[in-house]
């Protein structure tokens, strides 16, 4: 690998193209009146597809911190969108789900997301968009 490689802006690139798509998508979010933010729908939406699940599984799922993950599981259920349920045989063990009013909002939201990732993809390939996922799970798998 040459120092070339190694000082190119690509790690920047990467960064500012994610806080783009993010603000964008919030401020689509918040022009809808979705009532939702970006990192809020992220646990939506991995709820929705493991319909129960943990703390720490939810974060370990979409790579957020624990703490991260406590406080804006605190909103959705403040918003009545997430419930908390102990466990029956271990009541240290909380397992978080969407509430009805939660599903209505994915399903809500859903359609919407489906049409920003075609803003980002739209002039490329699948060809392409397999390549970008196996360079970056490469890069993740890299780094420990």
């Amino acid at each position: 690998m040459t120092d070339t490689f190694v000082s190119n802006p690509s790690f920047f690139k990467l960064d500012a193209t994610l806080k783009k798509l993010r603000n964008y998508w919030q401020k689509e979010f918040d022009a809808k009146q979705k009532d939702i933010t970006v990192d809020q729908w992220l646990l939506i939406e991995n709820l929705y597809k493991h319909k129960k699940t943990t703390h720490n599984e939810l974060a370990r799922n979409t790579s957020k911190d624990i703490t991260t993950i406590s406080r804006i599981i605190e909103l959705l259920v403040k918003k009545g969108l997430v419930k908390r349920e102990a466990d029956s045989l271990d009541r240290r063990k909380v397992y978080l789900q969407l509430t009805p009013e939660g599903v209505d909002k994915y399903k809500d939201v859903k359609p919407m997301v489906h049409e920003m990732r075609k803003v980002g993809w739209k002039t490329l390939s699948e060809k392409d968009y397999n390549e970008l996922t196996r360079i970056l799970d490469t890069i993740y798998a890299n780094v420990p």
